[in-house]
């Protein structure tokens, strides 16, 4: 059996190899999710958070922009495509039942009879009346025709969920507009089906808690958190992260009644647990889909 020569074997994998590399197709470019979550994570830093305006740099300057955004926003996961249409046989065949005409026309059909039905009773009741059937009241009104029903209104808008007065906003007008920019980048990244649970007040959460749970394990390593004589709690006082923690935990408290599914919790005793369930959420707002703990 004749024998390959030493070092062949591994000069064609080195040549396949290198063919490989050369087709490989290049890295994709940053998609939006990754600016967002670039966004969140420059907020949770404690910078991006108190200062935002390096963030509102990354989101769309033009208004307009938001719209489009809005526009083509992935659908959520109860909208299913239309099903293929049918080939063979089985496509001449009609769909059982009635179809939306014949119902329209029964719907029609009803409403003449019950038009009918009521100036038939109210003659009867004129001819029943004294004076021989004379009567001077006026001819039965035709029946007003039931209104459509409303069609369901869609996803409510950034735009529709922004106060611009509620009290935890910032009150500098820079910062406020700043962080109201973001919020709408964010929301136009949200997935429909939870757009209403997508409020400004919930976006305040997800990047002051990680501040505010920074700013507790720092102090906590330092023995300052609950500091043990006068001394200590000088010390606390004039830390730069108890000046933080005391900055955001009023506002954070003020965003924390705005939403229904995390108001019981608080921020005194459940911060960790919070800022845990605000994290996944703001992941299976975008995703959705749940986020496992790891």
């Amino acid at each position: 059996m004749a024998t390959s020569p030493p070092g062949s074997a591994s000069a064609r994998t080195s040549e396949v190899m290198s063919d490989l590399e050369v087709r490989s197709p290049a890295p994709p470019a940053k998609s939006t999710a990754d600016v967002v979550d670039q966004v969140l994570a420059q907020a949770r830093e404690g910078d991006g958070a108190t200062k935002p305006d390096a963030l509102a740099a990354k989101t769309p300057s033009n208004p307009n922009a938001f719209s489009a955004i809005e526009a083509r926003k992935p659908p959520g996961p109860q909208a299913k495509p239309p099903p293929p249409p049918l080939k063979g046989p089985a496509a001449a065949t009609p769909p059982k039942g009635p179809t939306a005409e014949a119902a329209a026309a029964a719907a029609a059909a009803a409403a003449k009879a019950s038009v009918a039905k009521a100036a038939t009773a109210k003659a009867a009741a004129a001819r029943a009346a004294p004076g021989g059937g004379k009567s001077t009241a006026a001819p039965p009104e035709p029946a007003t025709p039931p209104a459509a029903s409303a069609a369901p209104a869609g996803p409510p808008t950034a735009s529709q969920l922004i106060d611009d007065t509620v009290p935890w906003l910032p009150d500098e007008a820079d910062r406020k507009a700043a962080f109201l920019q973001v919020y709408r980048y964010w929301h136009a990244q949200v997935r429909p089906e939870y757009a209403h649970k997508a409020r400004p007040a919930f976006l305040f959460l997800v990047t002051a808690l990680p501040v505010m749970v920074k700013a507790r394990d720092t102090l906590k390593a330092l023995n300052l958190w609950e500091p043990p004589g006068e001394h200590s709690r000088q010390a606390r006082d004039v830390h730069p992260a108890w000046r933080k923690y005391c900055e955001f935990l009023p506002r954070a408290t003020q965003a924390l009644q705005e939403l229904d599914d995390y108001r019981h919790l608080s921020l005194l005793t459940a911060l960790d647990d919070l800022n845990g369930r605000v994290t996944k959420a703001e992941k299976k707002f975008r995703e959705g889909v749940a986020v496992r703990g790891r």
